[in-house]
């Protein structure tokens, strides 16, 4: 299934993708699960029940999507996660060997926004940056979960653009607030359960104003899904509907010979084979 969040004017709500439009879970459902993040946490019984039996709602032209979980409890970002991107950033953090561990960040769920929605620069950031990767939603509460269980624990796929405030990032001995920006974080269109997702073919693609700018596929991957998983999990529980930001491979504008940022009025796009294509536009933040 394809699981999307979604507002109806100024009703926010949740339902299954089709290929017409949206069943909507959240009238259908009610109290029972309110939220994408709360029929996660229920299991996905009753959704796939209604995919079978119910008609479309709505049409993708009456929706505006919002982000896949607008209420993550968290969301962990996994830095220098491909082989692609440690190669490409030597030379600016001197490192030679690949890290031990999975390297995180944290984002705020207030950074988040959803396909179609704007992604906004700061006014005084120069540097604005994309970058685009594949985030695995949590399907179940776990904690010192074992490698080779910890795929059990996914309950989708989807796409996410880590915007990057580059200035605030390297002032700072920390990437918190470069990576905290208000809407900043696209995160979307929607979440593909993981019965239909071939994890091995996952292909990603980014473009900015149609100029393909990232390429990459699972091999390019330092740590796994499952290596990340696990990590997390040997320090804190994981709740359903978490997110895991997962890596992002070369070709940042940032990286890029020349460099080239991101500007108001610029269309950025990140496709993932069988997933989807997450859209933002760029606005330059009023002051």
């Amino acid at each position: 299934m394809k699981l999307a969040s979604y507002a109806v004017g100024d009703t926010a709500s949740y339902g299954i993708v089709t290929e017409t439009g949206v069943i909507d879970l959240g009238s259908k459902l009610g109290a029972e699960a309110p939220t994408l993040r709360a029929l996660i946490a229920n299991g996905l019984d009753s959704a796939s029940a209604l995919a079978a039996s119910a008609s479309d709602d709505y049409s993708m032209d009456e929706i505006s999507l919002l982000p896949v979980i607008p209420d993550p409890g968290a969301v962990w970002c996994c830095g220098l996660n491909t082989h692609s991107h440690f190669e490409e950033t030597k030379h600016i953090f001197g490192h030679k060997d690949l890290p031990p561990v999975p390297m995180f960040f944290l984002r705020s769920r207030h950074t988040l926004v959803g396909s179609g929605e704007a992604i906004e620069k700061p006014a005084l950031e120069t540097d604005f940056d994309y970058e685009g990767e594949i985030a695995i939603i949590i399907g179940q509460r776990c904690r010192n979960i074992a490698k080779e269980d910890a795929l059990g624990a996914i309950a989708g796929y989807t796409c996410f653009n880590d915007g990057s405030a580059r200035q605030y990032q390297i002032r700072s001995h920390q990437v918190t607030t470069g990576k905290n920006a208000w809407h900043s974080g696209g995160f979307g269109p929607w979440m593909v359960t993981t019965d239909e997702v071939a994890m091995a073919d996952l292909v990603l693609q980014t473009r900015v104003n149609g100029d393909v700018r990232q390429n990459m596929d699972i091999d390019d991957l330092v740590f796994s899904f499952a290596d990340l998983i696990s990590h997390i999990s040997e320090v804190t529980w994981l709740e359903p509907g978490d997110v895991i930001v997962t890596g992002s491979p070369e070709g940042a504008g940032a990286l890029r010979k020349p460099q080239v940022f991101l500007k108001d009025g610029d269309v950025v796009e990140i496709e993932v084979s069988g997933i989807g294509t997450l859209t933002n536009p760029i606005v330059e933040q009023k002051l």
